[in-house]
């Protein structure tokens, strides 16, 4: 556990993924504050407890939990926490979440299949080669899934705007749809702090094309609008979801735009008058990526092309239910 600023820890939660730990944050005195929670494995709880036990806390001193968005590495201890100051204490532990990623929380089994639904289609419609599709199948990944969260029905959803007491003083929810729907920036104007979640990053990208919910949005476009959201607090330090922490968030803001800018200009060189697919574009936009980087470089290429289709520069394409895309 580290001490970021006064009042404020960083809990570093190991996690499954490529991705590393993740951050968790301790905002001490009343009412006791942590913000995500890490996954639902028997390492991170040992970890979580230990660090909390340093403080001469324990799980069930937790009051309340603000998550960042509906994540796996984010989410999945927060029943735990719930469970254990309900044995504890009269008052439950209060698990707040933006009501647009409410359901992965209050009932991840039915997030979690409509993901599924979005990987399977996203392969199939890729044209993805079956040599490279993923070895287990949805079913199990699904359930693999499902084994590292534990929903909380209690869940409180909340609308933008939404404020919170805290030991460091009053913290506001800032809506940045774009890593996830509901993906939200807690924002101390007292400590000039902001608990970032995965909505901005110092070294890795927010992965903002993987959200499900498409519909005529486009990944990359409305998280460059959420940054804006952001932008006019550039003095202030951001304590993100995995790494350190981003000490100029304007500097980093415009990294993040040239380099989307970039991959638009190397995904339009890409295109030829001969169709390819979505899969052919990601290899060449993000080269000998392995499998666990598929769903991640799919997405976004799906994204770069359907911008590229608005500004009349591609055509997309679909034949025999696979996406190809032509210079336009």
């Amino acid at each position: 556990m580290k001490n970021l600023i006064d009042g404020v820890s960083r809990i570093e939660v190991p996690t499954p993924f490529p991705v590393g730990s993740v951050n968790c944050y301790l905002i001490e005195s009343s009412p006791l504050t942590l913000i995500d929670t890490g996954p639902k494995t028997t390492k991170s709880l040992e970890i979580i407890q230990k660090e909390l036990q340093e403080r001469s806390y324990s799980m069930s001193d937790i009051e309340q939990i603000l998550l960042t968005h509906g994540h796996i590495d984010h989410i999945g201890l927060a029943a735990q926490f719930v469970r254990e100051r309900a044995h504890a204490h009269d008052n439950p532990t209060k698990v707040w979440i933006h009501q647009k990623d409410a359901t992965a929380v209050v009932n991840y089994d039915r997030y979690a299949e409509l993901y599924m639904e979005f990987y399977t289609d996203l392969i199939t419609s890729s044209g993805v080669p079956q040599t490279e599709r993923p070895i287990l199948p949805p079913k199990g990944l699904i359930e693999y899934f499902k084994s590292l969260v534990e929903s909380v029905p209690t869940a409180i959803s909340f609308n933008d705007g939404a404020t919170f007491k805290t030991g460091i003083g009053d913290i506001s929810a800032v809506w940045v749809p774009g890593h996830s729907s509901g993906s939200t920036c807690y924002v101390c104007d007292e400590k000039q702090v902001i608990f970032s979640g995965d909505f901005i990053l110092g070294d890795i990208s927010s992965n903002p094309s993987i959200s499900f919910e498409r519909s005529e949005k486009i990944g990359i476009i409305t998280y460059l609008d959420s940054l804006n959201r952001i932008a006019s607090r550039n003095s202030y330090i951001a304590l993100p979801g995995h790494r350190e922490p981003i000490l100029d968030i304007k500097s980093r803001i415009q990294v993040l735009r040239t380099e989307y800018d970039d991959k638009l200009q190397k995904t339009s060189d890409s295109l030829t008058d001969t169709p390819q697919t979505v899969y052919d574009i990601s290899r060449i936009i993000y080269g000998d990526y392995d499998s666990n980087s598929l769903l991640l470089a799919l997405a976004e290429s799906h994204d770069l092309l359907r911008i590229l289709e608005r500004r009349n520069h591609a055509k997309l394409i679909h034949l025999n239910g696979i996406v190809h895309v032509v210079k336009n």
